[in-house]
């Protein structure tokens, strides 16, 4: 990174510029502490080699290629329970972290749940008192909207 300091029609600028070199096509400016992404003109970047598909072999039966599937990320899709209170989820994201076990008492306004959703840590709060009957999602699990989290009684 260079910095510089800029007068341009009576203003001062202090920018820093990040690296470049002479296959580069574009590059990262701060201006004063704002970003800028910025296409450098004229620049030739390098050559992109791209990958080669060949065909299938002729003798490749598709009917006996089996596809691979990817694990699923932890999501327990609970039920409503047959009594208590559910907690359920307000907006959609990932459980980072659950700060009660079941048969634990809590409070009106305890948290119970931490969820990460559109990059922040949100506080999953007891809607009232009473003792934690079952907790229906775990720690990673992605959730949505709507979705059940723990039950009180």
């Amino acid at each position: 990174m260079k910095d510089y300091s800029l007068k341009i029609n009576g203003h001062n600028y202090d920018v820093q510029i990040d690296d470049v070199n002479e296959t580069a096509t574009s590059t990262r400016v701060i201006v004063n502490g704002t970003t800028y992404e910025v296409e450098i003109g004229g620049a030739k970047g390098a050559a992109v080699h791209r990958p080669q598909v060949a065909p299938a072999p002729k003798e490749a039966n598709s009917a006996q290629i089996k596809p691979t599937t990817a694990a699923p990320s932890p999501r327990i899709a609970a039920a409503a329970p047959a009594s208590g209170s559910c907690i359920k989820c307000p907006l959609p994201g990932t459980v980072l972290s659950i700060q009660v076990k079941e048969g634990d008492s809590v409070a009106a306004g305890q948290t119970l749940v931490v969820l990460e959703a559109m990059k922040m840590e949100n506080n999953i709060d007891a809607d009232r008192a009473g003792v934690v009957k079952q907790i229906l999602v775990q720690q990673g699990a992605t959730v949505m909207e709507g979705d059940n989290l723990i039950v009180i009684e």
